[in-house]
């Protein structure tokens, strides 16, 4: 029996004021790291998303995308493909944002998995810039995307046990792993509970807006999917963590929780 294995890695990061996902924060600029889990088990190898990539800046050049990149300046020293010294076997995609996927043509040979309901909206007839403006780069995803794709929606539904409520149903991931609808900051969110670890994207920016009810800035709601969902959604993981404190709750850019392993 193989234990599974967690390693984070920082892939990228950009910068926002403080305020924006710290009410009374400072104007000042501060760093959002794209977190990414290497989660091994079983001899196996899954990534919990990709952070940024250098496609990023090609998918970026041009108008309207390249919005995207004045409006959220991004910094990427080392693409993830340039940190991994392992196979990937699979790739869990929490949801279709540029600093999750920015590094998924950088790994031809992973099997794929992400929403229906997430990448409906990606290829759909919607416009450039309102994709651009949803955070969503149809540019980054593979040609054979599809080829991949297994689709949350069609694995196996279970009922999520006890210590993971509120949180009631969920789908099984390769037959050890729940995962869990996040709604209300994009379409599609997905988290990932990896035995004692819950990875929940942007569900929350920062692991204060569980433990001390920190809320963003009401200007961030120009980009959820749905506010009212996405404060629904904070509350379960409020219920989730005072129920279960020893379960630990990664949001992808909060540099706590990173503490709790060792990041490369």
């Amino acid at each position: 029996m193989y234990p599974t294995k967690i390693t984070l890695y920082q892939v990228g990061y950009c910068k926002h004021p403080e305020f924006m996902v710290k009410r009374g924060g400072s104007f000042s600029s501060i760093k959002f790291p794209a977190m990414v889990a290497l989660i091994e088990y079983e001899g196996k190898n899954l990534l919990f998303d990709t952070g940024y990539g250098k496609h990023f800046f090609d998918a970026t050049a041009k108008f309207p995308e390249k919005l995207y990149a004045i409006t959220t300046p991004v910094t990427l020293e080392k693409p993830l493909v340039e940190m991994m010294d392992k196979k990937i076997d699979s790739i869990f995609i929490s949801h279709f944002h540029a600093d999750h996927i920015g590094g998924l043509k950088d790994f031809p040979d992973a099997k794929l998995y992400c929403s229906k309901e997430a990448y409906e909206i990606a290829k759909g007839k919607m416009s450039r810039f309102s994709k651009t403006k949803m955070g969503v780069l149809p540019a980054l995803l593979p040609d054979d995307f599809e080829e991949r794709l297994t689709y949350i929606e069609d694995l196996p539904k279970v009922n999520l046990p006890d210590a993971l409520a509120p949180f009631e149903k969920g789908y099984l991931l390769e037959d050890k792993f729940y995962v869990i609808e996040l709604d209300g900051h994009a379409y599609g969110q997905y988290g990932l509970v990896v035995d004692d670890t819950f990875f929940v994207s942007d569900a929350v920016w920062d692991i204060e807006a569980i433990t001390k009810g920190l809320k963003p800035n009401i200007l961030t709601h120009i980009i959820f999917k749905d506010a009212k969902v996405y404060y629904e959604t904070i509350d379960k993981l409020k219920e989730l963590h005072r129920r279960n404190p020893t379960l630990k709750i990664v949001p992808t850019h909060c540099t706590k929780t990173h503490e709790w392993y060792e990041d490369v």
